[in-house]
């Protein structure tokens, strides 16, 4: 949820997260879009698996499951106030126990969100050079809080990008990626120096694939 963004204050730095997450979902849509031209040359066992995996992430759990959870305790409530017929055939004819079901679903998911930070603290151990999280104790709960606002502005974020390359088209497929002027530069260590040489080294030994092709045409 939280890109490589680096703002000039808070403002700006909610100003690139939001278009990380719009470009990410455009492109995401695009990918699709690529999927279901090449879809009939795949056999249906890997195709048709492939599909509802990706629209389960990106358009349920990443964009229509947080806007559904914040906004049906209203719709249900508008809607058992407002109609007609008797509600006695309904499974659920309370608006005041739906409620309590999504308020339920709205505490597991903080419990799970809770474990994911404990295990990511237990992981440091695991950290090449020993590196630790120096984050206060007070911080990492503020972040834990923020959690659910923050899957619901990715949400809203997404699912207004959905729509804009919906209407927009392949006119709204366009890189702009958000700023990381301000990021902080970490000294390489002597093994990444010694591993961006050899890949330097390689690079000048191997002839770029656009030169191959001209060759190939003379």
């Amino acid at each position: 949820m939280s890109g490589p963004t680096s703002g000039t204050g808070y403002l700006n730095e909610l100003y690139e997260w939001a278009r990380q997450i719009r470009r990410w979902t455009i492109g995401a849509a695009e990918v699709f879009h690529y999927f279901v031209v090449k879809s009939s040359r795949l056999p249906l066992s890997v195709s048709l698996p492939w599909a509802l995996k990706f629209l389960f992430y990106y358009g349920i759990f990443l964009c229509v499951a947080p806007l559904y959870f914040t906004t049906a305790p209203i719709i249900t409530w508008i809607m058992l106030e407002t109609q007609i017929m008797p509600d006695a055939g309904y499974l659920i004819s309370s608006a005041t126990i739906f409620a309590y079901i999504l308020l339920g679903m709205f505490v597991l998911q903080y419990i799970w969100l809770a474990l994911v930070f404990i295990i990511c603290r237990l992981a440091e151990t695991s950290f090449p050079d020993s590196i630790k999280d120096e984050t206060s104790s007070a911080r990492s709960a503020f972040h834990w809080l923020m959690t659910f606002s923050t899957l619901l502005g990715c949400a809203a974020i997404g699912f207004w990008a959905f729509l804009e390359i919906s209407v927009r088209g392949k006119s709204a497929c366009q890189h702009k990626a958000s700023k990381k002027d301000g990021l902080i530069l970490v000294e390489p260590t002597e093994m990444e120096i010694f591993a961006q040489d050899m890949d330097e080294q390689c690079y000048k030994n191997v002839e770029r694939p656009e030169t191959v092709t001209l060759k190939l045409l003379q």
